[in-house]
């Protein structure tokens, strides 16, 4: 299905570039403006009723490699990380979903919403359902007779009709300069992933540009290992900052959203 395919591999270089955008700026300042204008984006997403741009902008910011930048999101406005926040909720992933299918039911089209959901239920239905299942014989013969499992295919077209309810096109007027624009950004980080692991390369740059904390001791003594209270907690500020929110691992989430 290469358009399936297409949308899944543009929602991983939009995840991507999310990040590459976030890092190439060694000043704290200049990181945390193009955080801010991310949240703004993902914020248009929702108004667009565009949940798979969200979802892949959101899990980027979610990501360990750019939640850890502390000292960046220190200076993110208090009303920034509220709309934030609200954005995390929409695509909390628990519970099934639970909060993005309430909004998808009724929901007038157009619509693009979060593909990885419909894959995953699509996978479900097809790996826990046979696609024949056996029928007892009238005579009470030991061979029944092999029939089409139609429950299994009425599943799945059920899937696949809500997810085609949405394609209705959307009424915008388009911007050239800014589509080449993106384009040619994913072009230059899928280059990038060629070469190399891209995730393993952003990890590095966000530890080049804010190295893990480390915390000393106020009475060092010589041979004694610091406890765990002493100990600086790197992710402690991000538990705590997203328990309410609940947030959860960007990485995970994204790979859940194209790899299926």
């Amino acid at each position: 299905s290469p358009n399936v395919k297409a949308m899944s591999a543009f929602s991983t270089d939009l995840s991507n570039l999310v990040a590459d955008t976030i890092l190439q700026y060694p000043d704290v300042k200049k990181r945390a403006s193009v955080i801010k204008q991310w949240i703004k984006i993902a914020h248009h997403c929702l108004e667009l009723n565009n949940y798979d741009g969200l979802m892949a902008i959101i899990c980027s910011l979610n990501s360990s490699i750019i939640s850890r930048l502390r000292r960046t999101w220190d200076i993110i406005s208090p009303k920034r990380r509220e709309m934030l926040g609200t954005l995390q909720a929409i695509v909390e992933p628990s519970n099934n979903n639970k909060v993005l299918r309430a909004r998808l039911q009724g929901h007038v089209p157009p619509c693009l919403p979060f593909l990885g959901m419909f894959l995953t239920d699509l996978t479900f239905v097809d790996i826990g359902n046979p696609a024949t299942k056996q029928m007892g014989s009238p005579t009470g013969s030991d061979q029944g007779l092999t029939i089409v499992n139609f429950d299994k295919h009425s599943r799945t077209a059920k899937i696949i009709g809500e997810l085609q309810r949405f394609q209705i096109p959307y009424r915008l007027t388009e911007l050239p300069i800014m589509q080449e624009w993106i384009q040619a950004e994913v072009s230059r980080v899928k280059e990038t992933d060629k070469s190399t692991n891209v995730q393993v390369t952003y990890y590095r740059k966000s530890l080049l540009l804010e190295p893990r904390e480390t915390a000393i001791p106020r009475t060092p003594m010589e041979g004694t290992p610091a406890t765990p209270a002493q100990r600086t907690d790197l992710f402690g500020w991000i538990s705590r900052d997203r328990h309410n929110n609940h947030n959860n691992n960007g990485n995970n989430t994204n790979n859940a959203a194209v790899a299926v």
